[in-house]
């Protein structure tokens, strides 16, 4: 029934092609066209499975505190003056900017539509360019910043300088005759001291200090004053003053969305019309932060992935010609591999919207895997037409003798794909889904488009010139296509067992690295999965100079936390201290700034405070500064606290502070920064253990509170892998297994199709650990692909054998050449992955060009040579070839 199915459906098509082209192209143009809307996501965040406790920690407080990603405008030249003119010119035109936003969102009212084709996206939060008003307020408030018993040691001793100054106390300093005896009385000589009595303690020295004393204590209060204003001048900048730099806050979360692009490219385009050389001839500017870095990220991401994408179209096709010795085949067989990339990439828009990073090369590997069942269906149609059958039934009989080989090939790839599917870790789960229905629909669309565009193409070639037409197929009389396959079918049937032995040497030597190897195979350095290129360029090398600038200042740096109200931050600092301090590898935490560390002390405190402070300004009347000299009286009235000195509340610190520790609805005081030591926060080790420390944290009261960081990132992504990754690779194993099982219906073909395909992934896993080549969060996905993209290569050379009665030499002189095609141009779209900036898709590349290189060699070389073995130990003759057409 099911050969009855396929031969009218490629009967139908043949006499129907242009029907069945022309809604084969239609559909190529539709879904093309909806994917082209496909947003690209970099982040590590969209990768992480959305139900894991790290995820809804970090998303539940990106909703809180908003997006409030940062894109920095940094500037450099060797002039000071002229990098501060130019920060002032793009603070006035991003103020001008935002009024003019406001101003427009104001005239639309609510208006939603008026908004979004008048006035544009609301991009920017704030900006912040630099510290005059935070110096002004540490200024204004410096006295209350003075230590208490600061204070009343200054209190002490402007109290004594005042005695002094007024008589009441001698100055002990003062050159004074003593006072004469009273008439009439002796004068006595001092009375001996007593054997070993101690002489009397001497009166504490009073003598008279300029200022009244208080100069040590104005330089003190002062120096306290500044140690909260990292930048003297005003303006973020080193202290060379040769960089300088403004921040600007969006209101997107950074993560190469639209909308953070579209504030990078307002902003470039500002720094354009500012124009840096008009104020230094060696001024340069550039832009920094996390919009800046993850926009370059995804446009690197998409121009590598379009550039290899080309390459790899290309080389592909230079492989095609090559090997059938034909461009109209190029269009055969491209065809429904379009017909797949565009439906993956539409049911991905459709699904998600989006894709994440290991999405972004699927184009190139759908390419290179999906037309491996076109070309196993032209390469047998090709060879019955050389055969002398009509093109009739050669369409007919080649679709039905590939039939078994390309279900199962579409079979184990969908079972390659799919595996990755069950598992909760979207960066493996949706490249499974979108690559699962990209190959389904190559496979689909093949048997109709297959014969139809045969039919088409042929009888166009006949109204063309001879010269421009295809040469006739032609076999040689043994049936195969060239030299190479003739001589590896015929030295793997001569002298079977040196392949069979260097096989079982090269899994001995590879299995032999593997037990150390398996037990911890994942990459722990994160510096080895981004971007390259972006590190000594671009957005990279200007982020490197905003950290000169900003890095750990202002008192507040590392990551920011939440807790659900402002009465928990206390209990939060103390219990992170707790679980740092349990760490058995030591501990990780540097310091936790919460927003009471930028005030002067709590009420009780400040309290005390103004109190002293209320007896200094008191003590010093009129009179008293009437008394002294004026260079003097200056330097005391610097100290002098003005009577509106007043308690300092959280919602009374400078904009630049106070933002740091709201939430976007303006909750104040929940927001808190955990600042680890000197460590590389991109080692997985060391994320693993701050995230330990510091995620969900537990109170004492049985409380808990989501928190979260970019630690807690790492630490999902390492700990999904571990989870999710033997989960994909065992399913796909066993359900290839399954498949050819049931497809061979041998014990003999299971064996050896599966033993090669074994020997492919060992030989594969081994030499990544003898090159310490490590397992992330994309390479993996090159195992489960590896043993469903790899088992069809044994399986296409052991079905062509079962069709041709047992006759293994025939087999593969006949599909090698075939097979080895179709591993070229699987291999190529997985050497696409090469030319990106990102590490991490290069190790996938690697690890998967490897993978099929490798299985490629186990099913030409070994399971020919261990069929010949196995029938010379049962004693069996070699057969003679003798395959049906049908």
């Amino acid at each position: 029934m099911i050969k009855r199915i396929v031969a009218k459906s490629v009967d139908w098509a043949g006499r129907y092609p242009v029907i069945v082209l022309m809604l084969a192209l239609a559909t190529i143009v539709a879904s093309w066209s909806y994917a082209s809307r496909l947003e690209l996501r970099t982040d590590l965040l969209e990768l992480l499975p959305r139900d894991s406790e790290g995820f809804k920690a970090f998303e539940h407080q990106l909703g809180r505190v908003g997006g409030g990603a940062d894109l920095i405008v940094v500037v450099e030249s060797p002039d000071r003056a002229a990098n501060e003119r130019f920060i002032d010119a793009m603070s006035a035109k991003l103020d001008a900017t935002m009024a003019e936003h406001k101003a427009c969102v104001a005239a639309c009212k609510d208006d939603a539509s008026c908004r979004a084709t008048r006035c544009g996206p609301d991009l920017i939060a704030y900006t912040e360019t630099g510290t005059k008003d935070v110096r002004k307020f540490f200024q204004d408030n410096k006295w209350l910043y003075a230590d208490l018993k600061d204070l009343e040691d200054a209190d002490n001793t402007l109290d004594h300088q005042i005695a002094i100054g007024s008589g009441l106390v001698s100055d002990l300093t003062a050159d004074e005759p003593p006072a004469p005896a009273p008439a009439g009385s002796a004068a006595k000589p001092p009375a001996a001291a007593a054997p070993g009595a101690e002489k009397p303690a001497a009166p504490p020295k009073e003598e008279k200090k300029p200022a009244l004393g208080l100069d040590q204590y104005r330089d003190r209060w002062q120096q306290r004053a500044n140690k909260n204003d990292d930048f003297p001048t005003g303006y973020f900048a080193t202290p060379d003053g040769r960089m300088l730099g403004l921040r600007i806050i969006s209101k997107t979360a950074g993560m190469g969305d639209a909308n953070g692009e579209a504030l990078l490219r307002m902003v470039e385009k500002m720094v354009a019309e500012v124009n840096p050389h008009a104020f230094h001839p060696e001024m340069q500017a550039g832009l920094a932060g996390a919009i800046a870095n993850a926009t370059e990220e995804r446009q690197s991401i998409m121009s590598d992935a379009a550039w290899a994408t080309g390459m790899a179209l290309v080389l592909i096709l230079a492989g095609l010609v090559v090997f059938f010795r034909s461009f109209w085949s190029l269009i055969i067989i491209i065809l429904p591999a379009f017909v797949g990339i565009g439906a993956a990439y539409s049911f991905a828009m459709a699904t998600y919207g989006y894709v994440n990073t290991s999405g972004a090369f699927l184009g190139a590997i759908i390419l290179g895997n999906g037309i491996n069942y076109p070309i196993v269906l032209l390469a047998r149609y090709r060879e019955f037409r050389a055969r002398g059958l009509p093109p009739d039934q050669a369409r007919r009989d080649a679709v039905w003798n590939a039939f078994r080989a390309e279900l199962v090939g579409a079979s184990v790839g969908g079972i390659a794909y799919g595996s990755l599917v069950i598992t909760n870790f979207r960066g493996f789960s949706q490249f499974g889904l979108i690559g699962f229905v990209g190959m389904l629909l190559v496979w689909l669309s093949m048997i109709p488009t297959v014969p139809a565009l045969i039919v088409v193409l042929e009888w166009i070639q006949e109204k063309l010139p001879p010269w421009l037409r295809d040469p006739a197929p032609r076999i040689q009389s043994d049936g195969s296509r060239g030299p190479v396959m003739r001589i590896i079918a015929d030295v793997t049937e001569r002298r079977p067992w040196i392949f069979v032995g260097a096989a079982a040497v090269l899994c001995a030597v590879t299995a032999w690295k593997l037990p150390s190897y398996l037990h911890d195979p994942w990459e722990y350095n994160f510096d080895r999965l981004g971007s390259r290129g972006s590190k000594s360029s671009g957005a990279g090398s200007w982020s490197t100079k905003a950290e000169h600038v900003f890095g750990g200042k202002m008192n507040i740096a590392g990551a920011l936390m939440l807790a659900d109200s402002p009465e928990q931050v206390p209990m939060l600092k103390e219990q992170i201290f707790k679980n740092d301090a349990a760490d058995p590898q030591g501990k990780l935490i540097a310091d936790i700034t919460t927003v009471d560390d930028l005030l002067p002390g709590n009420a009780e405190e400040q309290k005390k405070k103004l109190e002293v402070l209320e007896r200094i300004r008191d003590r010093l009347t009129p009179a008293v500064l009437a008394s002294m000299q004026e260079d003097e009286r200056k330097r005391v009235l610097e100290v002098k606290p003005p009577e509106d000195l007043a308690p300092v509340a959280a919602k009374d610190l400078p904009a630049l502070l106070r933002r740091r520790f709201e939430e976007s609805n303006g909750t104040l005081g929940t927001v808190f920064y955990v600042k680890p030591q000197n460590i590389s926060l991109s080692d997985g080790y060391i994320a693993l253990r701050i995230a330990k420390t510091t995620d969900n944290v537990k109170l004492p009261n049985g409380t808990v509170v989501q928190t979260a960081s970019r630690s807690t990132i790492f630490a999902e992504i390492i700990h999904a892998m571990e989870r999710d990754g033997p989960l994909a690779t065992g399913a796909s194993f066993l359900a290839v297994c399954l498949v050819v099982l049931v497809a061979t219906s041998s014990f003999r073909g299971f064996i050896v199709v599966i033993g090669s395909l074994v020997m492919g992934v060992l030989w594969t896993i081994g030499g990544a650990a003898l090159i310490d080549m490590k397992l992330n969060f994309l390479n993996f996905i090159a195992l489960p692909i590896t043993f469903g993209i790899g088992s069809e290569y044994p399986f296409n050379v052991f079905d062509r054998s079962r069709l041709l009665g047992g006759d293994v030499t025939s087999a593969v002189k006949r599909t090698g050449g075939a097979v080895a095609l179709c591993s070229y141009t699987t291999t190529v779209g997985y050497g696409a992955l090469l030319f990106n900036d990102n590490q991490a898709l290069q190790s996938f590349g690697k690890l998967a060009m490897s993978g099929e290189i490798l299985c490629l060699v186990a099913a030409l070389l070994v399971l020919p040579s261990i069929l010949h073995i196995w029938r010379q130990k049962k004693g069996e003759e070699a057969p003679v070839a003798r395959e049906a057409a049908g």
